[in-house]
C-alpha cells in the first residue's frame, strides 16, 4: 500500500492527526520561526502527521460539517497552546536580555531577529540564540514530538475542552516572561546598582569629574564583565528552566 492510498484510507484519523501537529509546528519554537519556509513547515506535518496515524487508532468522522469544523479548531488550538506556552520561556529568557541591555546604558544599539521578524536588542539577540543553541543541544526539538505523542494519548479524539485549569496554566506560562526576565538579568542589574550608588557618592565628593561620560563606560564595562562571570552557570540554569517548562507541557496537556 503506498502513502496515497495509506491517507486515503485512514482519511478521517490523518485529518484529526494533521490539524493537530500542524498547529504544533507552526507555533513551536525552532518549527515556527518566521524564516523557516511555509513549505518545510507543511511538509514537516505531513511527514510526522503521516507517521504518528498508524500510532493513533481509529478516529471516526464527525457526522456533521458544523462538528468537525468545531473539532478540527479544538485540535489546532491544542498544538498552538502547547507551541505559544512553549515561546513564552524563550521570550522571557531573550527579555532578560533586553533588559540587562537597556540597564547598561547601550538600548539603543539593536539588530535584526529574523526569527521574528522585529528588531531587538543586542544582548537580547544574544541570549535568544544560546537559548536556541541549549534547547537544540538537550534535543528539545525531540521533545516537541514527544509532547505531541503524549497530547494524543491524553486527549481523546475532538475531546478538548475550555476549563479554569486550562487558563491558569497559560497564565502561569505567560508570568514566566517576566520572571525569567528579573532572574537573569539580576547580576547586572545587582552589580549596576551599586556602580551607579557609587557614582553618586563620587560626584557629590568630586565635582569636578564628568561623571556622566565616566559612568557611562563603567556601567558598560562592568555589565559585560558581569555577563561573563554569569555564563558558567547559565547553561545549567537555562537547562533547570527547560525542565521546568516541559513539566508544564505536561500538566497542560492533562488539563486539556
Amino acid at each position: 500500500m503506498d502513502i496515497v492510498q495509506f491517507i486515503l484510507a485512514n482519511a478521517s484519523t490523518f485529518l484529526f492527526v494533521l490539524f493537530r501537529t500542524g498547529s504544533i509546528i507552526f507555533t513551536a519554537p525552532i518549527f515556527g520561526a518566521v524564516n523557516v519556509p511555509m513549505q518545510v513547515k507543511m511538509g514537516l506535518s505531513a511527514l510526522i502527521a503521516l507517521i504518528l496515524t498508524p500510532l493513533t487508532g481509529y478516529v471516526p468522522m464527525p457526522e456533521t460539517v458544523l462538528g468537525m469544523t468545531v473539532g478540527l479548531a479544538g485540535e489546532a488550538f491544542i498544538g498552538a497552546a502547547i507551541g505559544l506556552c512553549m515561546k513564552f520561556v524563550f521570550t522571557g529568557i531573550e527579555f532578560a536580555g533586553q533588559v540587562a541591555n537597556f540597564q547598561m546604558g547601550i538600548g539603543m544599539a539593536s539588530a535584526y531577529d529574523p526569527l521574528n521578524s522585529v528588531q531587538v536588542t543586542v544582548l537580547g539577540k544574544l541570549m535568544s540564540i544560546f537559548t536556541l543553541l541549549m534547547f537544540l543541544s538537550v534535543n528539545g526539538h525531540l521533545m516537541i514530538v514527544m509532547a505531541l505523542k503524549k497530547s494524543f494519548e491524553v486527549i481523546p479524539p475532538y475531546g478538548f475542552h475550555f476549563s479554569g485549569a486550562l487558563m491558569e496554566n497559560i497564565i502561569v506560562f505567560s508570568r514566566e516572561i517576566f520572571i525569567l526576565a528579573v532572574k537573569f538579568s539580576a547580576p547586572v542589574i545587582a552589580i549596576l546598582i551599586f556602580i551607579n550608588v557609587a557614582l553618586g557618592i563620587m560626584a557629590r565628593t568630586v565635582p569636578q569629574l564628568n561623571m556622566f561620560v565616566v559612568g557611562f563606560a563603567i556601567t558598560i564595562f562592568a555589565g559585560f564583565v558581569m555577563i561573563a562571570l554569569s555564563m558558567p552557570v547559565f547553561e545549567t540554569a537555562v537547562t533547570a528552566v527547560f525542565d521546568r517548562m516541559w513539566t508544564g507541557v505536561f500538566n497542560l496537556i492533562r488539563v486539556m
